[in-house]
């Protein structure tokens, strides 16, 4: 069976989850000052109460993610050829908790190492490292998706993008700075 995002969002509060989460990685990632986030939390569960009744005001609350790489590939039915690149079903769908998160992407980060020969990456999977995976994840899958990642050295940027890109199916290349 193929899912769909009309199978996906199945119900007004899944309906509000997918609203919030775009709000929010559209809009407030880019803020930087906490007061403008908090502003926009309230204005958000303000005009939810307002337009759309207090019942959904706790969905509003608790952003969920969503991502597009939680599905494993199709079974094999025997008519692909021996060359068919099986490639993950793209349905974008919330994840439901970080635990369910973090065995996909131990998942993918085994197959990166497997595959990526040389420097294998030892990530570990914390709820922010995840949450910023998953904002990389889909600013890369959108076309002309790009981002400015701006942190100390060390804070892992560089591992979550490459992974993130992993994901996406993406070849990467890095560009070395010479004299």
């Amino acid at each position: 069976m193929i899912a769909t995002l009309s199978s996906v969002i199945d119900s007004e509060e899944s309906a509000i989850k997918l609203w919030i989460h775009e709000c929010t990685r559209v809009l407030t990632d880019r803020f930087t000052d906490p007061e403008d986030k908090a502003w926009f939390e309230s204005e958000t569960q303000k005009l939810t109460e307002e337009h759309l009744g207090k019942d959904l005001v706790k969905t509003v609350k608790n952003v969920s993610l969503f991502v597009d790489f939680m599905r494993d590939a199709p079974e094999p039915t025997g008519e692909e050829g021996e060359d068919a690149d099986v490639e993950l079903p793209k349905v974008y769908e919330p994840v439901e908790d970080f635990d369910t998160l973090k065995e996909r992407l131990v998942m993918f980060l085994a197959q990166y190492n497997e595959i990526v020969r040389g420097s294998p990456m030892n990530l570990v999977f914390f709820p922010d490292a995840m949450i910023n995976l998953v904002k990389i994840a889909r600013i890369i899958r959108n076309p002309g998706g790009n981002a400015l990642l701006v942190g100390v050295g060390g804070s892992g940027k560089q591992s979550l993008t490459k992974l993130a890109s992993f994901i996406a199916g993406y070849k990467t290349y890095q560009i070395t700075l010479t004299r």
